[in-house]
């Protein structure tokens, strides 16, 4: 049967191809696992704080109550955040007054950003409800399983070098508030940095060849051999603009063709094209070895049981 591919590409499908053997399963793959509880994070907090606040934004209130005055590049580093990125947030809650910038009194040229009051009475109001959403998010483990979990998650989000505890102020430095949560016990941080840490293994091993979220819309085709846009976008964790734009580039490859639903005239189905077999088989050496990077600092045995934890998280099992 022949459909309709892109770019001059050849768009044949084999309709009997059986499911091969170089097609990951995404709901066993941690780093599409991640990414799903990291988008499971988000819709809890929104729920809990809706516009009031961000995640990013209160873990760097959270690492300046634990770290005391730091320079932005200090605080962006603590938090996961990239420059461009951790500028925005402190230009924001600069604008909400729960930041300040002073002069670093060792170093004229230096800034350092430091809690204002206002902020420091909006971590504590702020901070039952962040605990409540990571309680949320671990919910579907058992609660025998959940510290174990956060434990191995810090890990993996760490690349096995957890950051210990800050030690104890010298005397007569000025405490900082006592916050019940860190960063480094903090699943929802954890995700995020993990799922970072994932994209920047991603980028080593498989390259521009083809993004996360490609592989993941591919991956959910080939699970299906036809799917529509939708189910295929559902299977991959991607909401309707991200489908629409990422079918549009494949298409575009010639990785991804369409044709007639026999049942319903009106749907469109999706099918991989000969190329995207092909580079998809080419490419899945580099996949599991990205998992495997990801994985690393874990005995197998933990890996298997923190990936499988992390499954019911991300699918809410």
């Amino acid at each position: 049967m022949q459909g309709t591919g892109g770019g001059g590409h050849s768009a044949t499908r084999d309709a009997g191809r059986p499911r091969p053997a170089v097609v990951l399963p995404l709901d066993l793959t941690p780093g599409h696992l991640l990414r799903r509880a990291q988008q499971v994070h988000t819709a809890l907090w929104l729920a809990e704080f809706d516009r009031e606040v961000t995640g990013p934004q209160f873990a760097l209130l959270l690492a300046m109550t634990q770290n005391g005055p730091l320079d932005q590049n200090s605080v962006g580093q603590l938090v996961s955040l990239d420059k461009s990125t951790a500028a925005d947030v402190i230009v924001r809650l600069q604008k909400y007054g729960w930041l300040d910038r002073t002069r670093d009194p060792s170093d004229a040229r230096r800034n350092l950003l430091t809690l204002t009051r206002a902020a420091r009475t909006a971590v504590r109001h702020l901070t039952a409800g962040v605990v409540a959403v990571q309680q949320r998010l671990v919910e579907p483990i058992a609660p025998a399983r959940r510290h174990w979990f956060v434990e191995k998650l810090a890990l993996l989000a760490y690349a096995g070098q957890v950051p210990a505890p800050r030690a104890a102020r010298p005397a007569g430095e000025r405490a900082e508030i006592a916050v019940p949560l860190r960063l480094e016990g903090a699943p929802g941080h954890l995700i995020r940095r993990a799922e970072q840490l994932h994209g920047s293994h991603w980028l080593t091993r498989v390259g521009p060849r083809l993004t996360p979220s490609q592989y993941g819309l591919l991956s959910a085709i080939a699970s299906q051999h036809l799917l529509d846009q939708r189910d295929a976008g559902d299977r991959a964790s991607l909401d309707k603009s991200s489908t629409s734009d990422i079918v549009g580039r494949l298409t575009r490859r010639g990785l991804i063709g369409r044709e007639g639903d026999e049942r319903d005239r009106r749907r469109k189905l999706l099918y991989l094209t000969d190329e995207a077999w092909q580079l998809m088989e080419e490419v899945e050496p580099a996949v599991r070895a990205v998992q495997a990077a990801l994985v690393q600092p874990l005995p197998e045995d933990d890996a298997a049981e923190l990936t499988e934890l992390l499954r019911n998280v991300a699918y809410r099992r």
